[in-house]
């Protein structure tokens, strides 16, 4: 290893080091401190009891109902779709306005049931609470939006102002370099699931499969150590863009060792209708890789990028972040460091909890998975499998039950001119993609199959050539 590789490793461990060992350590003296006060403590754990049973009783009792309808069109489009169908069906008109009307008054119901839960979180802890909240938003969305969204995957188009901002909202959350973590999250993209991936929890060798530890050693790289373990993408100092170009195609994944779930393997080897390998896993390592390094050489010579990934920039909004909620709230920096274990610890959730449970309505090359509490956690990125599916899409919450913030406030940018061109997958592509999922696994929410669902694929196709990108 060069010794500027080396200088780079011993940098990321740093920043690694920080945001696994000081904020579990932060968490623990802020419980200290609540220890003092029983009854205040007693309550802030009835109200934070109160929002799990209620975010509970959501996503096990209601959401499943909502998977009924994947698409929910706005009360706009509502309106003109249904003129022409009035006079011939007035009573599935009715039915589907009543299911609009029922979804509306329950999303004003759930937002109501928030209220007691932050009017009682702001009685026992005041601008602590709001602190505590407002830099998990600023430091969530910075990730969800800026590093991801807009850095690693340009969905949408804003100016370089705007993607500066969301960078150093992203710095925020402690998680690196906006550079280093968008070209290591672009590696995860081009070999999910494989033994090139930056965070997979699966273990290949087949005969550890069942043995517990190596289960959990799996989970534990893929939430955190690979951190560690995964080597730098920063160019190294003297190198130009061209040499280092070709220094990262030389060190394509090795076919020899380059080991992928079974039930992967049609995506890494072609085969013809006689079972013969038309495309080797060989050739596919390298043209896979070839774009991957396209991708993070794209990344490299990003100005926005290389400005917000300056150390000296990076750590003096590190600074800020801790010191301006000192100054200004009387926020001591043990609640800053236990805000930072939560923001980052639900992020290594989207790395590995979302590759082993949850719902898989689109098919991919991985095992990537939609996880319900995920996405409320982390702000839509718990979308994951829809996001696998097309990374360029700007809504990961695709489907009328899934929530994604981040989506709506990429929306919200657009409404006022901040935000543009955003990639949003067609009506028809939702609706095709849930009625497959439901011809894939017919007991899904124990819903039965009705030949109307069939049907349903025949006008999703017949609106496919008129069909423009909508949102949910």
């Amino acid at each position: 290893m060069s010794t500027s590789s080396a200088s780079n490793r011993r940098f990321e461990q740093a920043i690694v080091g920080f945001f696994i060992i000081l904020p579990p350590i932060g968490g623990l003296v802020v419980l200290y401190q609540a220890l003092h006060n029983l009854p205040k403590f007693g309550m802030t754990l009835l109200w934070l009891a109160y929002l799990v049973a209620l975010v509970g009783a959501h996503i096990k009792w209601v959401r499943p109902k909502f998977r009924r309808y994947p698409w929910v069109a706005t009360y706009k489009e509502f309106s003109e779709r249904s003129k022409p169908l009035k006079a011939r069906h007035p009573k599935l008109v009715r039915k589907a306005l009543n299911h609009r009307i029922l979804r509306s008054a329950y999303r004003f119901a759930f937002a109501a049931a928030l209220v007691p839960f932050f009017w009682g979180m702001n009685s026992l802890h005041h601008a602590h609470f709001w602190w505590f909240f407002g830099m998990w938003l600023i430091a969530g969305f910075g990730i969800t939006i800026g590093y991801h969204r807009v850095g690693t995957h340009p969905s949408f188009k804003t100016s370089p102002v705007m993607r500066a901002i969301f960078f150093g909202m992203g710095a925020v959350a402690i998680q690196g370099l906006p550079g280093e973590w968008m070209k290591k999250h672009s590696k995860h993209h081009a070999f999910g699931e494989t033994t090139a991936d930056v965070h997979s929890p699966y273990v290949f060798e087949e005969s550890k499969r069942a043995i517990f530890m190596e289960q959990f050693n799996g989970f534990m790289h893929s939430f955190v150590m690979w951190a560690f373990r995964e080597p730098s993408l920063r160019r190294p100092k003297g190198m130009t863009i061209e040499q280092w170009k070709e220094d990262l195609l030389s060190k394509s994944p090795d076919p020899a060792t380059f080991k992928y779930r079974p039930e992967d393997r049609d995506h890494w080897e072609v085969r013809n209708a006689q079972g013969e390998i038309v495309v080797s896993t060989e050739t596919l390592i390298k043209k896979r890789w070839a774009r991957f390094v396209d991708v993070i050489v794209g990344i490299e010579q990003d100005s926005v990028v290389t400005l917000m990934s300056n150390p000296v920039l990076y750590f003096g909004i590190l600074i800020a972040s801790f010191a301006i909620p000192y100054y200004l709230g009387g926020i001591s920096i043990w609640e800053s460091l236990a805000r930072a274990t939560f923001v980052n610890w639900v992020t290594f959730c989207v790395n590995s909890v979302c590759h082993l449970w949850g719902e898989t309505p689109f098919e991919v090359p991985d095992n990537s998975r939609n996880n319900a509490v995920i996405e409320i956690l982390a702000l839509g990125e718990g979308g994951h499998n829809t996001h696998h599916k097309s990374e360029l899409w700007a809504q990961h919450g695709v489907f009328g039950w899934q929530f994604d913030p981040s989506a709506i406030v990429i929306k919200s940018l657009r409404a006022v001119g901040l935000a543009r061109d955003l990639n949003l997958p067609t009506r028809q592509q939702i609706v095709m993609a849930w009625l497959k999922w439901r011809v894939r696994e017919p007991d899904m929410q124990g819903i039965p199959l009705r030949p109307r669902d069939i049907v349903g694929k025949a006008v999703a196709s017949v609106e496919a050539k008129k069909e423009e990108p909508v949102g949910v």
